[in-house]
This record gives C-alpha cells, sequence and structure tokens, in this order.
C-alpha cells in the first residue's frame, strides 16, 4: 500500500514542511496549558489570590483550533505543488503505479496529523497532572475531537487535489466543497423566500424537535467545524467528520486513480467536470448576488440587478478559472 521508495521521496522532497507540522501540532495543545497556566500566575500581580483560580477550558479557543491548518499545507505540498511545478509528471513516470503514489502521499500526511497530536495530547495530559489545575473542561473531547477535524480537513484537501491541476484550483475545490451543503441547500431555500415572501421556519416550528434538528444539520457543513462550537453538543456528533474523511479519502483514491490523463495547468484533471461546475458557479453567482442585492435596499429591483451582476461574474470567473490553462 505504502512504497518505501515514494516514502522516502516525498521526506525528501517535502521535509521542512512535515518536520514544522511535526512541531506545531505536537507543540499546540501542551503550549496551550502552560498558556493558561502562566495567564494564571499573572493573575497574582493584578488581583487578591482568593480571585484568582487555575482552570483549564478547552471551550476557551486556543492554540489546538489551528490544527486544520498543517493539514490544509501537506495536501497542497503533497498533490497541488506537485502539480503547479510540473514535478507529478516525472513521478507519474516512475515505475509505480497511480494507486500507489496516492496511498504513500495521503498515508504519510495521516500518519503526521495523527501521531503528531496523539503525543502532543500525551504531554498535555502530563502538564495537567504536574500544575494540577482546580477543574478541567472539555479536555479528552477536544483534543480528539480535533484530531479527527483536522484529519477530514486533510482528506477533503487531497481529494480536492486529486480532482485539480494546480494548488489555487485545489485550494478553491476544497473551500467550495466545504460550503457546498450551504450552496445547494441553505442559499436556494433563503432565495425562494425573498421570492415568495415568506420564511421556511414557519411550516416546520410546530414540528417537534426541528430547531435541535436544524442545529444537527449544520454538521453536515465542513466549514463548521473550523470553529468550536462543536464541543458542546454530544460526542457521537464527531462521527460526521469521521464519515466525511472517508468518503473524502474514496473520492480522492477513485479519482487520482481513475483520471491518468494530465491536464497541466488545467483547473481540472477530468476534462467532464470542466461545464457542469462552470453552470453550477452562475448559478450560485446568481443566487449569491441576487441575495446581497436584496439584502442591501430589501427591494426586488436590487435583487434583480443583483442576480444579473452575479451571473456576468460567474460566467467570467468560471471562465478564467477553468478553462483557462495556467503556467507551470
Amino acid at each position: 500500500m505504502v512504497d518505501r521508495g515514494l516514502l522516502y521521496r516525498e521526506w525528501k522532497q517535502n521535509q521542512v514542511v512535515i518536520l514544522l507540522s511535526i512541531v506545531f501540532l505536537v507543540l499546540a495543545n501542551p503550549l496551550s496549558i502552560v498558556n493558561t497556566y502562566l495567564s494564571y500566575q499573572g493573575c497574582f500581580d493584578r488581583l487578591d489570590p482568593q480571585y484568582c483560580d487555575f482552570i483549564v477550558n478547552y471551550s476557551i479557543s486556543n492554540l489546538i483550533d489551528l490544527n486544520w491548518v498543517p493539514g490544509v499545507i501537506l495536501a497542497v505540498c503533497f498533490l497541488g505543488m506537485e502539480r503547479s511545478k510540473g514535478t507529478m509528471d516525472f513521478i507519474l513516470s516512475l515505475p509505480y503505479n497511480r494507486s500507489h503514489i496516492f496511498q504513500t502521499k495521503f498515508w504519510l500526511g495521516s500518519f503526521v496529523i495523527v501521531l503528531s497530536q496523539l503525543i502532543g495530547f500525551l504531554l498535555a495530559w502530563l502538564l495537567i497532572l504536574v500544575y494540577s489545575p482546580v477543574h478541567v473542561y472539555y479536555f479528552e473531547h477536544s483534543s480528539v475531537g480535533v484530531i479527527v477535524i483536522s484529519f477530514m480537513t486533510y482528506s477533503l484537501v487531497m481529494a480536492a487535489g486529486a480532482l485539480t491541476g494546480n494548488a489555487f484550483a485545489q485550494l478553491l475545490t476544497a473551500f467550495s466543497a466545504a460550503i457546498l451543503p450551504y450552496l445547494m441547500i441553505a442559499l436556494p431555500i433563503i432565495n425562494l423566500e425573498i421570492v415568495f415572501n415568506f420564511h421556511i421556519y414557519e411550516f416546520f416550528s410546530s414540528i417537534k424537535g426541528y430547531y435541535e434538528l436544524e442545529n444537527k444539520f449544520m454538521y453536515l457543513f465542513p466549514f463548521v467545524y473550523v470553529g468550536n462550537d462543536w464541543i458542546f453538543d454530544n460526542g457521537f456528533i464527531l462521527l460526521i467528520p469521521a464519515i466525511l474523511s472517508i468518503l473524502f479519502y474514496l473520492i480522492g483514491y477513485i479519482s487520482f486513480k481513475k483520471h491518468p490523463s494530465e491536464r497541466n495547468g488545467y483547473f481540472f484533471i477530468w476534462k467532464r467536470l470542466d461545464r457542469p461546475v462552470q453552470i453550477l458557479v452562475i448559478i450560485f453567482g446568481i443566487l449569491g448576488f441576487g441575495l446581497f442585492g436584496y439584502s442591501a435596499g430589501h427591494s426586488i429591483i436590487g435583487y434583480i440587478f443583483g442576480m444579473i451582476f452575479g451571473a456576468v461574474v460567474g460566467f467570467f470567473v468560471s471562465y478564467f478559472s477553468i478553462y483557462k490553462k495556467t503556467k507551470n
């Protein structure tokens, strides 16, 4: 599944990025504990000691909230930058099949992301034992959740890299996929509310558990996990990013394996995606700018002008992004 020769090649090619990712992911969790402890010590200089308590609370934003960032960087270096620089052609010319190439890249990054954070979790746990805070909130739930979410983010960007022909296209596709449920469901519903002058919640507000179901629905959006609101919910919520990770891995693996024709510099590797995606971009441009035009003046005229402007913007953005070849 993972070839040693390819593994060595990836290590030499991305050594600096891999080492920096390991250092950040290992230290992020324990440094959050140290920072909280230093803030506790500084409290004695400002307030009476009876008002100073050493409390570790992971529901408050801290350094591990950024642990998804190294996954994005690694995925771009492994696929997007290789395609942008043209070095992917050299890798594909080596005596390895495409399955081995993708598996090696994917699992090397996965190993870095997961193992580094597990070490960081262990170091943070030891610091908690040493410092003995009065209360510790959401430590295990947050630490494990961030590992799952960072792996999901890495899988998403790797899948986008398997479908696209350069680093910019990879990042844009990954971001679009992260908000795709909103674009496909919420954006059309909001536009229907404007056109027909109704509110969707009026039809479902009487249904028992509607608002709870609506909140749970938001967890289908990968970008929701960038924040830490998920910490306050049931631990089973993390099954969603875990399942999404598997889905993104399969999409990336199948795409990399089944689309052998390289289109150097083009947005998508698979040419058949060009037209459907362009149509979607234009539609989202119409709906998005229409909504913006309506919100600016709360008038149908503004809504119509916004839709026209969105159609023009969507066409040109999609045309120059998808159909124009970038230089390697």
